[in-house]
Parts: structure tokens; sequence; C-alpha cells
């Protein structure tokens, strides 16, 4: 089989199945025979299996593509043994393998470093922009978003090092403040590296200098002139298109509003929620099948909102739920 793996890998090439190629890497394939047939000088039935890194076979779930992928690649495995009736491969399964070691498992809690429920976003900057990276952390929470800011985040007591090793491992997306001796700190660069070592999505700001290397294929967004509440904006407009970030990203803000704790917290989010462009019609489904999970949704302001975000995705209205309330006589309550 391993004969086939190469010619494979070119058709996917071949059809630009850019899905199917980020997860078709030879060393991480394996491919056995499950069972045989005798039939017409004998048939070997094939399984392959594929390891994909746990991150990466995250974003692939949320984003519904591991059955599409595991088709494509199925498909090609077809055209190039179908001279060899010798062969059939029946099965192609993506499984997750850890791509951390053993020592970072260990060693990872990121409970102090970032906000429960909130998207994860490490700011990379110059110790001379710590202010500005802390301003943007802040405006960043009305978004959905807890920020790490390297020196403001690790306390005097802890190594700092491996405090941003913590957070580096643990993000879901890095912002790097580009500034023009950006590029000669080799903690930022080293920063940017590791994340996107680890297909971690980078969004440059633009701070009177533009984005190099391998970042430099970003267009970034350029804070001149701009208010911190406005770079912000910007950043939750970036998270919300881009494919390396829209599911996850969305799903929190769902999870946001439907675990709202009261009424103020529910209109922040479903109003922040319609604010985005062309969200995935799988996460208003998933607000719309939970919305009555949660007594703190049962507003008509709140409601009168979200039906507007359902109507776009034609979905059914949802109605104000009656609480009956019974009065007992308490001589007749019991023991």
């Amino acid at each position: 089989m391993n004969a086939y793996i190469k010619t494979v890998k070119s058709l996917l090439i071949a059809s630009k199945d850019k899905d199917a190629l980020e997860v078709f890497k030879p060393q991480n394939i394996t491919s056995y025979i499950y069972s045989h047939d005798n039939y017409n000088g004998g048939i070997d039935f094939y399984n392959i299996d594929i390891s994909v890194p746990t991150s990466l076979y995250v974003k692939l779930k949320e984003q519904n593509k591991i059955d599409a992928i595991q088709k494509s690649i199925n498909s090609a495995f077809d055209d190039v043994t179908r001279a060899n009736e010798s062969i059939d491969v029946r099965q192609v399964l993506l499984i997750p393998q850890s791509d951390l070691d053993d020592d970072i498992l260990n060693i990872v809690d990121d409970s102090q470093l970032w906000k429960a429920g909130y998207y994860k976003m490490f700011i990379s900057h110059l110790t001379a922009n710590k202010d500005t990276a802390s301003r943007l952390k802040s405006a960043l929470l009305d978004y959905g978003i807890t920020g790490f800011v390297a020196h403001e985040d690790i306390t005097p007591t802890k190594e700092w090092q491996d405090e941003i090793e913590k957070a580096l491992y643990t993000m879901d997306v890095l912002c790097a403040i580009i500034v023009p001796n950006f590029i000669t700190s080799k903690w930022c660069d080293q920063e940017l590296g590791f994340a996107m070592g680890r297909r971690k999505l980078v969004i440059p700001i633009k701070k009177e200098a533009d984005p190099y290397g391998f970042i430099g294929k970003y267009q970034g967004i350029q804070s001149k002139g701009k208010k911190v509440s406005e770079v912000a904006n910007e950043v939750f407009g970036v998270l919300c298109k881009n494919e390396y970030s829209k599911a996850t990203y969305t799903k929190i803000l769902a999870d946001l509003f439907i675990n709202s704790k009261n009424k103020s917290e529910a209109i922040k989010w479903i109003n922040l929620l319609s604010s985005a462009r062309d969200l995935d019609a799988s996460i208003i489904m998933y607000i719309h099948s939970n919305y009555s999970n949660n007594d703190n949704l049962n507003n008509k302001d709140v409601i009168q909102i979200a039906n507007k975000l359902f109507a776009q995705y034609s979905m059914n209205d949802i109605s104000i739920r009656q609480t009956i309330i019974e009065t007992y006589n308490r001589d007749d309550l019991p023991f």
C-alpha cells in the first residue's frame, strides 16, 4: 500500500484539496489488511488510519470537515488502485493524536491564565507597548476574548518563562502588536514562530510598522488614528470570518449567550452574535435548540433580538415561556 501513497498525495495536490493535504502526511499514515476474500484470485481489504494532531483534529471537527476529508482521501485511493483488483481500500479514518509531549502535558494548567469560557488570545508585544497591550486586553473582554499580556499576567512568584510557555501552548490565537522594533525582539519573534508552528491564527496589528517574514502574507489591522475599542472590533471581525478561528470562536460566543447569568449579559452576547457576518447555520441551530435551557433568556427583550437572528436563518420564533406559580395552604404541605 505504501507504493500508492505518493500518487494519492499527487492527486490531492492536483485537485487542490487543501483540507485533505493538511492531514495527509506519509509519516502519519498506517495501512493494514482487516480482511481477505479468496474470490477472483483474492482481494485484500485495507483500512487506512491517519494520525492527526489533536489541535488540528478539533478544528476540523468543529468545521464539520472530518467526513468530507475521509471520503476525499478514500476516493483518491480508489482511483490509484483501480487497476489492481486484489486491493480494496474500504475505510480511511482520521485518528486524533496528542501534539503535546509528556512534559508539556504535565505542566499545562491554564486555569489561572485565562478567563473561563472565553476565546484565548496571546498578545505579543514589546515591553515598551505593555500599556497598549493591556488596554487591548481589556477591550477584548467585551467580545468574549480573554487576553494574555506577559509581564502583566505573570505573578512575581512564578517563573515567567514557564508561564509564557503555558500561555503559548493553550492559546487559541496570537495577536502581535507590530512596531518598528518588534522584529529585533527575540522573544516576540519566537512567540510568532511558536504560534505558526502550532498552526494557530496570527493577527498582526500594525502600529507604525508592517508584518514581516511568514506573517507578511497577512494584511494586518491598521491601528493608526483608531481607538482601542475600534481595533478590538476589527479583531472581532477577523475572528468571525477566518477559517482557522470562525468555528471555535463563534461556538464560544454561542455558549456565552446560552449560559448568560442575567438579562444584561444575554443582550450583550446576542447583540454581538447578531453583528457577526455570515455565521454558520449550525451555530444558530445550536443556539435555537438550547435556548430553553436557561431561564435568563426567557425575557421579551432578549427573545426579540434572538428571533430577528433566527428569522435570518428561516428558524421558528422563540416564545416567552409562562411560569406557573402554584400556591399552597401551609397546613396542607407535607411534613
